[in-house]
């Protein structure tokens, strides 16, 4: 054999036995969507078939922001290649959605998912209003109390009832203190107080499960010292006492992400005054070994957001540096590291940022509260590693957090920063290309610090929960585009159809279908020439979530239509039917 024919004999071999690795090759809902129904599923396709003993709710993890860990069941179809997750609870409108495939994942023949595979998406929020109402505001005091500089506020559901709480570092107190809703999307005077001991000016922090117990614990990192406190969750909404592990100085920035593909999350910290970062990987019971702080090549790391900007099925960093003005991005590799990939001028100086796929593009992005100059940065990734140069819009005095989420649930994320200095929070529209315009200013009583998009009271839009640091007040505002009217939770979700599983299919397949109330419904089944052939559903039926089957077993391959009609709602998908 001569050189050149030996050389591209092992160039073709040694391609093609990467190229049959086993990986995912389609995941849904897609990377970054922003459509997905409350009663969704998840679907993952790999090129090979798995070996369904080690797919499970330990390898799997599915994470609501707000609605917490998602136990699934799983069906599997296409020989094993393809799964189905079905979740066990509603996800929450508006909300970030993560999923995690561990690396643990095997083939029959013991080949590993090398490297994981995590994707993000959003739920669909119904149509809303920038125009926020006040409904309220709390107290973060006790009876007596002085200042506790209450900032970092966050909204998780604690207690698995299905309604998200609302929780708040105190930077003076050096507590966490927890408001529990009471079922109607209010929360009331009185709260729990969680110290952390040692803790010095707490205020990042994340809730979410690091024991993995499926009950939501809570990392809060200190701005004046090295320490990122843990709180385990009990379940019923109180926690066990706080547990610290050092990072680096001055913890500004906290995110957590699967690093190492092992089905647990991981802690990455901003240190501005370490002007570094810190990785803290998780032992699997939430305990950390000890942190790893690696340069971010910028200076001042304040800020810090997970997304995947190259769409390989890797979580990736976003870090905002605030001495030096600059975003930074750094890519996992799925083995526990985060390795440079670009920089870029911020705009301004960064403060807090959040990730979200602003364009449409399927690719997360970043934006930016930039502290000095009173604006919001929009970096865009161009889906290969890199940044786009950024584009600001004028806000208030001293933004000092931004938050992202389809506050008018026209199916793009719009966004709000919190304005210190201005008192003020402003709400932005989002013009579907991730060019942001201020539409509407709300006020705080003295300091607009942090604010949070979420679904408080169910109705399917999303509302706002916004901290006056100077006050220490909660201020409560509600979407709710016809004022004294309120949906209930299932009439809010309206109609949906969704995709029927599996599909391909043979010979049978799940139709499933969300009514937002009482009526009578037809859901009917058409050949490619538009003949009806069967009749699945032809009855009145109450609000809620269906699942209907159909068994082709009489009926030849090829494509079919199925057709779901309810008053003035018609929805129609397409479902392929191979033997």
């Amino acid at each position: 054999m001569n050189k050149r024919l030996f050389l591209f004999a092992i160039i073709f071999f040694t391609t093609a036995s990467f190229a049959q690795n086993f990986r995912v090759i389609t995941s849904l809902p897609s990377s970054q969507s922003l459509t997905a129904e409350r009663t969704a599923y998840i679907s993952v396709v790999f090129n090979e078939p798995i070996d369904t003993n080690t797919f499970n709710n330990t390898t799997v993890k599915v994470r609501g922001t707000w609605s917490g860990m998602n136990p699934c069941s799983f069906q599997y179809y296409g020989a094993n290649k393809g799964v189905r997750l079905t979740p066990t609870k509603l996800f929450s409108a508006g909300e970030l959605v993560t999923v995690l495939l561990s690396k643990k994942i095997k083939t029959p023949g013991g080949d590993s998912l090398q490297k994981g595979f995590s994707w993000m998406f959003w739920i669909k929020s119904a149509s809303g209003t920038l125009n926020l109402i006040p409904l309220d505001t709390i107290r973060v005091r006790q009876t007596g109390e002085g200042h506790v500089q209450t900032y970092g506020v966050n909204a998780v559901d604690v207690n698995d009832d299905g309604w998200t709480d609302v929780t708040c570092p105190n930077e003076l107190s050096n507590d966490l203190r927890i408001f529990l809703n009471d079922g109607t999307g209010n929360y009331n005077d009185s709260f729990a107080i969680y110290p952390l001991v040692g803790g010095n000016r707490p205020s990042t922090n994340e809730g979410v499960d690091l024991n993995g117990d499926g009950v939501i614990d809570f990392a809060v990192g200190n701005t004046q010292n090295d320490k990122v406190h843990i709180f385990i969750g009990n379940g019923n909404g109180t926690f066990q006492p706080s547990v610290s592990y050092q990072a680096a100085s001055g913890v500004r920035g906290l995110s957590v992400l699967d690093l190492e593909s092992d089905g647990d999350f991981d802690i990455v910290t901003a240190n501005r005054a370490g002007n570094n970062i810190s990785i803290l990987k998780n032992n699997g019971d939430g305990t950390f070994a000890p942190a790893n702080n690696i340069e971010a090549n910028g200076n001042g790391e304040t800020a810090c957001a997970v997304g995947d900007a190259n769409n390989d099925g890797v979580l990736d960093v976003f870090v905002g540096a605030i001495a030096s003005s600059e975003m930074i991005l750094l890519l996992g590799d799925g083995n526990g590291n985060l390795v440079y990939s670009a920089k870029i001028n911020a705009g301004g100086s960064p403060w807090k940022i959040a990730s979200g796929d602003v364009d449409g593009d399927g690719f997360a992005d970043v934006v930016s509260a930039n502290s000095n100059n009173g604006t919001v940065a929009v970096i865009r990734s161009n889906g290969t590693g890199g940044l786009h140069p950024a584009t600001t819009n004028t806000v208030g005095n001293f933004p000092l957090s931004v938050s992202l989420g389809d506050i008018d649930g026209d199916g793009d994320l719009d966004l709000v920063t919190s304005n210190y200095g201005g008192g003020t929070w402003s709400v932005c529209v989002n013009n579907g290309s991730g060019m942001f315009t201020t539409a509407v200013t709300l006020n705080a009583s003295q300091a607009g610090s942090c604010a949070t998009l979420h679904d408080r009271d169910n109705d399917g839009d999303l509302d706002m929960t916004g901290i006056d640091e100077e006050d220490d007040l909660i201020f409560i505002f509600d979407n709710n585009p016809t004022v004294g009217v309120k949906e209930n939770s299932l009439s809010s979700v309206s109609f949906s159809l969704s995709q029927n599983y599996p599909n391909p299919f043979n010979p049978a397949t799940k139709l499933s279908f969300v009514l937002g109330h009482s009526s009578f419904v037809t859901l009917k089944i058409y050949n490619i020439q538009g003949n009806e052939v069967a009749k699945v559903v032809n009855e009145n039926l109450p609000s809620g979530t269906y699942e209907r089957e159909w068994n082709a077993t009489n009926f030849p391959s090829g494509m079919y239509f199925y057709r779901l009609t309810s008053g003035q709602f018609s929805e129609t998908r397409k479902l392929l039917l191979l033997r």
